[in-house]
């Protein structure tokens, strides 16, 4: 019988999710749910200069499992973290430039730039790097009919091109339907390439290619390519 591959990757991402809870509660996280660093170019160095503003610093990060997100926002001056799995808080407190810690915990978060210069990571108690997106991941995005249209087709699985999936459009998101046991999975999205499940356990991220998806990514590395 062929292995249920999105439903098993499903499993494995509400573990990560219950893991990702002790983010701030314990510095001895295990880091076995998230991928390695991404591929951007990071400055791992702080910046030399004044502090950094902290409206640069705000918005949503989403962690390697591409499920879990952390919203860094202000309030009354202050630095918070917020752990949208949860809507756990934490003050920050300043220690440099652009280093950071827990008020009450003394965990470390640092804030990156990437290759173009902009604070686009944050590091996690020194080993766990975020990366930040351009939607808000609790809301839903309302796309149109050409811009679902762009993903439908059939995809196959990189590393094993005898399990197919078809995605099409339906009137508020997408629907993944696995051909080798036509079990079906709707998902709503986010932006126009980042799509969740009903209960936000189960990440799709779409790569456009002149306008049209190329691939889908499910979590963070079960990549399917589109067929024509």
């Amino acid at each position: 019988m062929k292995t249920m591959k999105l439903f098993k990757s499903a499993a494995i991402s509400k573990i990560c999710v219950i893991v990702a809870n002790l983010l701030f509660a314990s510095a001895s996280l295990s880091t076995h749910c998230f991928a390695q660093h991404s591929n951007a170019t990071i400055q791992g160095e702080s910046q030399k200069s004044k502090p950094v503003p902290l409206d640069q610093l705000l918005g949503y990060y989403q962690l390697p499992n591409k499920v879990a997100f952390i919203e860094f926002a202000l309030r009354d001056n202050l630095l918070f973290a917020k752990q949208l799995w949860d809507n756990k808080e934490f003050q920050l407190v300043r220690i440099n430039e652009t280093n950071f810690e827990s008020k009450e915990e003394g965990h470390k978060i640092e804030f990156l730039k990437d290759s173009s210069g902009h604070f686009n990571h944050a590091k996690i108690l020194g080993r766990i790097m975020t990366t930040k997106v351009g939607f808000n991941p609790k809301k839903n995005k309302q796309l149109s009919v050409e811009q679902l249209g762009r993903l439908e087709g059939y995809y196959i699985l990189n590393d094993d091109n005898n399990l197919k999936i078809n995605i099409r459009s339906s009137g508020s998101g997408v629907t993944i339907k696995q051909m080798w046991d036509n079990k079906e999975i709707a998902f709503t999205p986010r932006s126009e390439t980042f799509f969740l499940n009903d209960d936000g356990t189960f990440p799709l991220t779409f790569l456009l290619s002149n306008g049209e998806a190329s691939q889908v990514t499910c979590f963070e590395n079960d990549t399917w390519i589109k067929v024509k």
